[in-house]
């Protein structure tokens, strides 16, 4: 009895999993960067897999631009802009290597872990249906993040979702006069501050895009129109950045070299300690500021602010993911395989970016880990156990649009990056 009970477990699992439905305005955004990703990887040299990374970070960057508020702008006197960064940091001046601590406006982790993970869905939706694949996919229920069921093959996918951007562009809006306030009756101009945007639903919003040219930083800005005159309700960030970038092969072409260099300088500042090219600073999880200004403000406790910490990491690059992502797919593999008789059960790790700092540490001495169940408690050797016991993967696959490692033949036919 236990036995017909435990083979069912991956069905009730798929039957109490939600499929995962797409909003109109997150297709729309996805298919027109999937597009230029595709006209992109016909043009040029580029891996299709660092363009799907780039692209999936403007899905997420809509996601968090939709809670723009008109409080934690900070006011930059040398550029005179007022931003909305997504690192602790004046974005503006960080890319010529000076740094003026400013509160970031990232969602908090959880709220990050929820976004990016239906918005992966989302993305794997669409690269489903452009590359002909029809696969249906669930949210799934402890411990299931995903489930990617193939009816055709009878296959179901079990996944564990780390997954987070490498960098969000900041928003701004650039003021025609510099900011002053009186003190003592003479009336200064505001050094870098926190201020509140009061005429935000009129401001001619812009993407700060950094663009690399002549060996320097430079800032870059992309014309987002005001929210008021063009859009309404809670989803005008995607509406947006369709509109700015639909068959734009030219700004997408500037942003992905920009990322591309982003996602380099976070990959040298861990496995080389090289920290010397300034957009480095506008990734997640950059850590603290080097040199630290004698400014920078001291961390409740002990230590400093930082730039952006490791909870934050690029992702699935932080360490408590990656261990917890090891175990899940670990518990899905042995809860479902060994007794299962209705579907093909796949179990894999599932991220929009690889451990690019932390995968030989973490990961190189599991990825072929193959295991087994021995009743008896006393095989030394594989000829010890019955000759039919069968042999599972740990990971079939280990899975990003950055790196893969497929241990099976399904996961490396139908996720090609």
């Amino acid at each position: 009895m236990d036995e017909v009970i435990e083979s069912l477990w991956a069905s009730e699992m798929l039957t109490k999993a939600q499929p995962v439905k797409l909003e109109i305005h997150e297709q729309n955004l996805a298919d027109t960067l999937l597009d230029l990703c595709y006209n992109t990887m016909e043009r040029t040299n580029v891996p299709i897999g660092l363009t799907l990374a780039a692209a999936f970070d403007l899905l997420v960057s809509a996601e968090y631009y939709r809670n723009l508020t008109n409080r934690g702008w900070c006011y930059c006197p040398e550029h005179q802009y007022l931003l909305f960064p997504y690192t602790n940091t004046c974005p503006a001046c960080v890319l010529s290597g000076k740094f003026y601590y400013h509160r970031s406006n990232k969602p908090e982790s959880a709220k990050i872990g929820k976004a990016t993970s239906r918005l992966l869905c989302v993305f794997l939706d669409r690269i489903f249906a452009k590359t002909s694949k029809n696969f249906k996919i669930f949210k799934g229920n402890e411990p299931i993040d995903i489930l990617i069921h193939d009816e055709v093959e009878n296959i179901l996918l079990l996944a564990e979702v780390k997954a987070a951007p490498l960098i969000t562009l900041p928003l701004m809006v650039y003021k025609e006069e510099k900011l002053t306030d009186l003190i003592d009756d003479e009336i200064v101009e505001l050094p870098h501050s926190a201020v509140d945007n009061s005429s935000l639903s009129t401001s001619d919003l812009c993407l700060l895009l950094p663009i690399y040219q002549d060996g320097t930083w430079h800032n870059k800005l992309i014309q987002f129109q005001t929210k008021e005159e063009n859009l309404s309700g809670t989803n005008w960030a995607y509406a947006q950045l369709e509109n700015i970038f639909r068959a734009n092969t030219e700004l997408f072409d500037l942003y992905l070299d920009s990322w591309m260099r982003a996602f380099e300088a976070y990959q040298a500042a861990y496995h080389a300690k090289d920290r010397t090219s300034n957009i480095f600073w506008l990734t997640n999880g950059c850590g603290h500021p080097k040199p630290r200004p004698f400014d920078w403000p001291p961390r409740s406790g002990t230590g400093f602010e930082s730039i952006s910490d490791g909870k934050t990491s690029v992702g699935m690059d932080r360490t408590d993911d990656i261990k917890k992502g090891i175990y899940q797919v670990l518990k899905l593999g042995t809860a479902s395989k060994p007794l299962n008789k209705q579907y093909h059960i796949k179990t894999a790790l599932l991220s929009n970016i690889h451990a690019a700092r932390h995968y030989e540490e973490y990961l190189t001495s599991l990825q072929d880990v193959v295991w087994t169940l021995d009743e008896t408690g006393l095989a030394k050797k594989a000829g010890e156990l019955d000759n039919e016991a069968p042999i599972y993967n740990l990971f079939d696959g280990i899975i990003s649009f950055t790196r893969n490692h497929p241990r099976d033949e399904w996961i490396r036919e139908n996720f090609k990056f």
